[in-house]
């Protein structure tokens, strides 16, 4: 009997109303049964720290509806859209019992199956027009945008959305690897992903901002009280990262030792930018300050913030590479219900890949340099927060809902 599972890629930093509606939608027009998830762990996307540790987003997620909460490695969370939305899709697809993949989108009508086209088959006029936006000092992303734009007028425009990006990046990686994977996207409502408006449905960063600015009560409130809720113990017990001034002094402590071959010697750093990181570390007296010092047309705020975190983690250019070469080893199960434990059993038949739920299960070598590297992010997080744990990360066991 066929029974649909709709996979999602997520972050929940924190899980707010606009993510509990993607997943009642997700679930509704997918038809599923269940909803697994795949959540980047201490450090996110945009390469900052998570606001809370993954365990306990992982909770939320349950109780927003979610069956089962598996880990997206480090060395591929805290990465640019491409790399870290195709680690998604594959540790998605590789349970065996993923059939549908559900994801925002800022406009419903977006032209993505031609922009997917001329991604896959790249003509000669596309790729000319992406060289010369690269030339001119665009970053890769902002310039393959453009170069879009070029041959797809209004192009540009919808890939300004954050979803939008995402939403291209996990149906590249379909479209390449040919994976029966069947996408649901979901309009997003409310604030977009990097906006901190908080009319209709707030984004995790506006809900973020009002934590920074001390407006607690304010901030739960744009919640699910399932989530608030785990928020407000959080709080309470200094278990939440918001500030930056921990990051900092780890951070600069980092880039005076480093050279600047050493720097460069660090994933994805190169074409001298690794002068102006230690420049600034000497310059600047706060993280935001040397992040907005080092930000340029060709590096992005984002970019900048994931070059601080493989130089924390030490993740090396050619070891980078070949993670993005050969994919996830394992997949690390976070939690999971009732539901959830029926589709672990199902996944031991089914799975391409070991589930494991502790590191130690992890087999093979380059199973244990990918973990590894969680082990460290973990670390690391709890030394940016009031209330660190050092050492907790190897002894933690999975959440399991009753």
């Amino acid at each position: 009997m066929y029974t649909p599972t709709v996979g999602i890629v997520a972050e929940y930093n924190p899980l707010h109303k606009g993510h509990l509606y993607h997943m009642e939608q997700a679930r509704k027009i997918s038809g599923a049964d269940a909803v697994v998830v795949v959540m980047s762990g201490p450090f996110v996307q945009r390469g900052e720290p998570a606001l809370i540790d993954k365990w306990q987003r992982a909770r939320m997620a349950l109780a927003a509806g979610a069956n089962l909460v598996l880990e997206l490695p480090a060395v591929f969370a805290a990465h640019n859209a491409g790399v870290f939305a195709s680690s998604a899709v594959d540790i998605l697809f590789s349970t065996g019992v993923v059939t549908h993949i559900s994801f925002g989108v800022e406009s419903p009508n977006w032209r993505i199956d031609k922009t997917l086209n001329i991604l896959l088959e790249e003509p000669p006029c596309f790729k000319a027009f992406l060289q010369n936006f690269l030339k001119k000092g665009y970053s890769f992303v902002e310039a393959r945008s453009l170069a879009l734009e070029e041959m797809l007028p209004g192009s540009a425009n919808e890939l300004r959305g954050a979803n939008n990006t995402l939403a291209l990046s996990y149906m590249l990686q379909i479209h390449k690897k040919k994976l029966k994977l069947t996408p649901v996207p979901v309009k997003r409502k409310g604030a977009g992903y990097h906006e901190t408006g908080v009319l209709g449905f707030a984004s995790a960063t506006g809900v973020r901002k009002k934590l920074i600015e001390g407006k607690t009560s304010e901030a739960l409130k744009l919640l699910p009280e399932s989530s608030a809720e785990i928020l407000r113990e959080n709080l309470k017990n200094g278990r939440c990262c918001i500030d930056n001034s921990r990051l900092w002094d780890l951070l600069r402590a980092t880039l005076l030792r480093c050279s600047p071959e050493e720097i460069a010697a660090h994933a994805e750093i190169g074409e001298g930018i690794e002068n102006r990181l230690k420049k600034e570390a000497l310059n600047s007296k706060s993280y935001e300050e040397w992040a907005s010092r080092c930000t340029s047309k060709r590096y992005p705020r984002g970019r900048i913030q994931r070059h601080a975190v493989h130089l924390l983690l030490g993740l090396e250019h050619w070891t980078n590479r070949a993670f993005q070469r050969l994919g996830p080893a394992c997949i690390r199960v976070l939690a999971a219900d009732a539901k959830g434990r029926n589709l672990l059993k199902e996944m031991r038949k089914k799975s391409t890949l070991p589930a494991i739920t502790r590191y130690g299960a992890a087999s093979g070598g380059y199973a244990h340099r990918m973990t590894a590297f969680d082990v460290l992010a973990a670390e690391l997080w709890e030394q940016l927060i009031p209330n660190g744990e050092l050492g907790a990360e190897h002894t933690r066991q999975v959440i399991i809902k009753q």
